[in-house]
């Protein structure tokens, strides 16, 4: 219907080929080449090369023969220089050698349509290949989506009760624990007197200033001085015990924790991959996240658990003091309160982590 035609300058102002180029993203283009001569020049050759390495599109050959000579024959050298250059199909003639101007033209025709009809074979086989591959998206979509209404909701509920069992075994632990960490502090606290008294005799207190000419120093520093030695000692304490009490629980990372982890990740990965349901927007994360501090003890400060110390008159701070003020910060020591007040903090945090996982679970079942 709408049909430019275009004439190639010649090749010493622009090339073919590049002729062509500018066409080539906004039309179907049909390529005719007219020859005069009984041969290819080697130019002509090389033009054809190009176009055919570049483009490779079909291309009509028009043969003009001069006003003096017989139209050449189809088994002509022509016709096998374009046969050698693999730009003619064998029993293709050389264009429409030899016909009348009119012949030709309805040549070229027939020529045009064969070129439009393989351009929409071409496009159809696309179009086709891309439908057929937009059905498989879709069928593998829907089997993915009836999958997961069949297989998450089990996940969630394993994923819950094994939670549940993990939350009880710890919570048994804490229970069970207290008289054991009773006798593991004693133990601790021996294995560990000396040296706790070694780094308290050379401990540098924080915000206090001490006399260097050993005059005896204000009873609100004395103070401050004997609180931030009962605080290494029961800093030092805690975590020797909380290494300990981890140590006691590790077998439940693997059995309980594992599972979950691995469960947990399943479903992240398949909400990833699909659009989300409705409020599901970062829920499996947070529970993730929840379910990771679970297992983890951790505690604050400790109530009062050493008996507090006076003196009648302050003595100069000094490293035998530090060490005596430990001493008797470790012999004043409770460790039956120790025990107790690590062992409600640990249940205090279980019993948290463990509401927070379930109310985080029940917004992912939504």
């Amino acid at each position: 219907q709408e049909v430019d035609i275009v004439v190639a300058p010649c090749r010493s102002f622009q090339p073919a080929e590049a002729t062509l180029a500018e066409f080539l993203s906004q039309a179907l283009p049909v390529v005719t080449f007219a020859i005069s001569e009984p041969r290819l020049s080697p130019s002509d050759q090389a033009e054809l090369r190009q176009l055919k390495e570049k483009f490779s599109l079909p291309i009509f050959f028009l043969q003009i023969p001069k006003a003096s000579s017989k139209a050449p024959s189809h088994g002509s050298p022509l016709q096998c220089q374009l046969l050698d250059l693999q730009l003619l199909s064998p029993p293709s003639p050389c264009g429409a050698a030899g016909s009348s101007a009119a012949e030709q033209l309805r040549a070229l025709g027939a020529f045009c349509r064969r070129v439009l009809q393989e351009h929409l074979v071409q496009v159809s086989t696309r179009l086709s290949e891309l439908h057929g591959r937009c059905l498989d998206i879709f069928i593998n979509q829907a089997f993915d989506m009836q999958r997961d209404l069949q297989i998450t909701p089990k996940r969630l509920e394993y994923t819950r009760r094994k939670e549940s069992e993990l939350y009880e075994s710890l919570m048994a632990i804490a229970n069970r624990k207290q008289e054991e960490m009773k006798d593991m502090i004693v133990d601790t606290l021996g294995s560990m007197k000396e040296q706790l008294l070694q780094d308290a005799a050379g401990m540098q207190f924080r915000d206090i200033i001490i006399p260097e000419n050993g005059e005896p120093v204000s009873s609100r520093a004395i103070k401050r001085c004997i609180q931030q030695i009962q605080e290494l000692i029961i800093s030092r304490l805690n975590q020797a015990v909380a290494n300990k009490l981890i140590s006691s629980v590790d077998y439940l990372r693997e059995s309980f924790v594992g599972t979950l982890e691995r469960c947990l990740k399943s479903l992240e990965e398949s909400w990833e991959g699909s659009v989300p349901p409705p409020r599901r927007d970062g829920s499996v994360h947070i529970t993730s996240n929840y379910l990771k501090q679970v297992p983890d003890p951790c505690w604050g400060r400790p109530p009062q658990i050493i008996q507090r110390l006076t003196w009648v008159s302050p003595p100069a701070v000094s490293s035998e003091w530090k060490r005596k003020v430990a001493q008797e910060a470790i012999e004043s020591l409770s460790a039956s309160k120790l025990a107790k007040s690590i062992c409600s903090q640990f249940r205090t945090r279980l019993n948290s982590s463990h509401e927070a996982f379930a109310a985080s679970l029940r917004q992912v079942r939504g």
